[in-house]
């Protein structure tokens, strides 16, 4: 009975750290800047970073159920960027977010074929294309960078993005906890084997895990797009760290399994976009920042990464 107690009290702290944390990271920064953080302008940028990051890590959360990784979201959005920068003057700035997100989702498809129909853990196929797709944003951009129709400036407004987020979230939401989708991913997440032996179609499911991520790594490069003006070399490079984080911030198990929760996608999200803004408002270089990120990454990681179950790289 005491062991029983014991557990149930660890389980509780478990769940509510994450929340924790948030509150915490919130409350330091809030007393270290002498009460900048919870400002009306501030919270518009927290909400400006935040937006990248939860629609991000509502893709990801589903990859991550499954005990996979996908490190290409960010070269994927940087590429989609650079795909709605040349739509947006050949075709039309109405067509741009199509081809971004059709573009992410193409990438997708070949993650979730590479992983699936080549037998190439999706560590390392994600990681191959990560580095291809970089290679061809270089030469795509020939070392420049493509600027958007000054007009398409005027559609990074505060509304579209709260639209944007809300049907995201609440869809993601749904899909994650209330369909036959979301409760696969985590059945495979628990045990592929036994998930394929109950009937589940696991390579279908992975195929279109990777493709919904990459959709939404495409529309993240559409809003880079309209926020900046312009697609470089460097857009997206710090979409994977920061969503990653997040997803650890919030309590998402990273070996996946029926524990997974999109829960955690909000309140890590949350908990990152504070902390990015908070150590910009601290006036660190994207150096130390990045160093910061590591940091906390591999403290989650220590934390929350059950040793149980070694099965990472799936």
């Amino acid at each position: 009975m005491k062991s029983m107690n014991l557990r149930s009290v660890g389980g509780l702290l478990k769940a509510i750290f994450p929340f924790l944390g948030l509150v915490g990271v919130i409350a330091f920064f809030q007393i270290y800047t002498g009460g900048m953080v919870l400002t009306g302008s501030n919270l518009t940028a927290v909400f400006n970073e935040g937006f990248y990051i939860m629609i991000g890590a509502s893709g990801i959360c589903f990859i991550i159920a499954m005990g996979n990784l996908d490190f290409s979201i960010g070269s994927v959005m940087g590429f989609s960027c650079a795909i709605a920068a040349m739509t947006a003057k050949a075709i039309s700035p109405y067509a741009s977010p199509v081809f971004a997100m059709l573009t992410g989702l193409c990438f997708g498809v070949v993650n979730g074929l590479v992983h699936t129909k080549l037998h190439v853990g999706a560590l390392i196929a994600t990681m191959s294309t990560q580095m291809i797709i970089s290679g061809l944003l270089v030469l795509m951009l020939s070392g420049s960078s493509l600027s958007a129709p000054f007009s398409m400036l005027r559609w990074n407004s505060l509304e579209l993005k709260v639209t944007v987020l809300v049907i995201v979230v609440v869809l993601f939401w749904v899909l994650f906890h209330l369909t036959a989708y979301g409760k696969n991913c985590r059945a495979i997440g628990s045990c592929m084997e036994t998930a394929r032996q109950s009937g589940v179609n696991v390579d279908r499911t992975k195929i279109a895990s990777f493709a919904v991520m990459g959709a939404l790594a495409g529309l993240l490069g559409f809003f880079s797009l309209i926020r900046t003006g312009t697609s470089t070399v460097l857009t997206g490079n710090d979409l994977y760290i920061n969503v990653l984080c997040a997803a650890l911030l919030g309590g998402l198990p990273l070996m996946g399994g029926a524990a997974a929760t999109f829960r955690s996608v909000v309140i890590g999200s949350a908990t990152m976009s504070f902390l990015t803004n908070g150590m910009i408002l601290m006036s660190l270089s994207t150096y130390d920042q990045q160093l910061v990120k590591g940091i906390i990454f591999l403290i989650t990681i220590a934390i929350s990464f059950d040793r149980r179950n070694l099965r990472v790289i799936k």
